[in-house]
């Protein structure tokens, strides 16, 4: 770890390269997104409705950006069961996409997931047999495609591959919770391995751990490391983002706790891995759900919502896509 007054990655004033594309007239936000090497995007919608005064919210599907207008469609819900949810989006091209997501019985028990496909003009939903419903379609399920005959979603130490027929299933050697790829590479980080964070690359042989450096802290007992997403530029160019913390030694907060210090860390790994440590449109505030780059172009989308005024004691929400690059 580098000294600890340094700062690699330090916050500057320039000016912005984004630029707002689009703002939804009506409420709501967008959450999930998913770019294609085609420039068509792919996220999921939040819908917002004041009655009788109270804020109402639901799911408003999967949007699809075509570059001029959005194309909403529903998911179709899994027979004989209950509400439905999508933690991952991932997309191949206008014409292919899939989410992943659990499914309840209709007493809210009996949770599975699924997967939800788009080609041939439509989406279907199947429920994904054990161990794999289990984990993929769960919290921290990631995503990502590499074209149409490959596309991965993962979670835990269970890893889901489309070959471009059918989903084959792959053991990982660590839990993992964030995914990312580009090109040939796919790589997968885990929030811990054995009191310490790992990475794992995609081979021809199957997933290999990638042994990353120690998260160090300032010389205090307990401490603990964490990797929360990977971003892959290269062969030979792959970020790492999370962070690391430490309880203080006699010190404790306003509730008389432990107090715990911790500092975002970013790992770049070239020819071996270095660490770094890390330090709205007019009228509105905003506020931004998911990044996406589109395959092989330095194009970086970005969903969420603007919030304008309060208009009868709620803030108002709407959608919005900015783009950079």
């Amino acid at each position: 770890m580098p000294p600890e007054g340094r700062d690699d990655l330090r916050a500057s004033e320039v000016a912005t390269a984004w630029r707002t594309l689009w703002v939804d007239r009506a409420r709501g936000s967008m959450g999930l997104l998913a770019a294609a090497a085609d420039g068509t995007l792919w996220t999921t919608f939040w819908e917002e409705r004041e009655r009788g005064g109270a804020l109402e919210g639901r799911s408003g599907g999967v949007r699809r950006w075509d570059g001029d207008a959005w194309q909403t469609f529903e998911i179709p819900a899994l027979p004989r069961r209950g509400g439905q949810s999508i933690v991952a989006v991932a997309a191949a091209s206008a014409d292919q996409a899939w989410v992943f997501g659990q499914s309840s019985d209709r007493k809210g028990g009996d949770t599975v997931g699924f997967i939800g496909t788009y080609e041939g003009g439509r989406w279907r939903t199947e429920a994904l047999a054990k161990p794999a419903g289990d984990a993929i379609g769960w919290a921290y399920t990631s995503a990502g495609s590499l074209g149409a005959d490959r596309t991965w979603a993962v979670n835990g130490r269970v890893g889901l591959l489309w070959t471009g027929r059918e989903w084959h299933r792959h053991q990982l050697p660590a839990q993992a919770g964030a995914l990312g790829s580009e090109g040939e590479q796919v790589w997968a980080v885990t929030g811990e391995h054995s009191g310490q964070p790992v990475a794992m690359r995609w081979e021809r042989a199957g997933w290999r751990l990638i042994g990353v450096p120690v998260l160090e802290t300032p010389d205090h007992e307990v401490s603990g490391g964490v990797l929360r997403d990977v971003g892959v530029i290269g062969p030979d160019d792959v970020w790492v983002v999370g962070g690391v913390s430490w309880l203080m030694e006699h010190e404790y907060d306003d509730e008389h706790e432990p107090l715990e210090r911790g500092r975002p860390v970013a790992l770049r790994n070239g020819s071996s891995w270095t660490c770094h440590r890390v330090p709205a449109p007019a009228g509105y505030a905003a506020k931004v759900g998911s990044l996406a780059r589109r395959p092989g172009t330095s194009q970086v989308y970005a969903v969420g919502s603007v919030t304008s005024e309060q208009e009868n004691a709620f803030d108002v929400s709407h959608a919005a896509l900015w783009r950079t690059g």
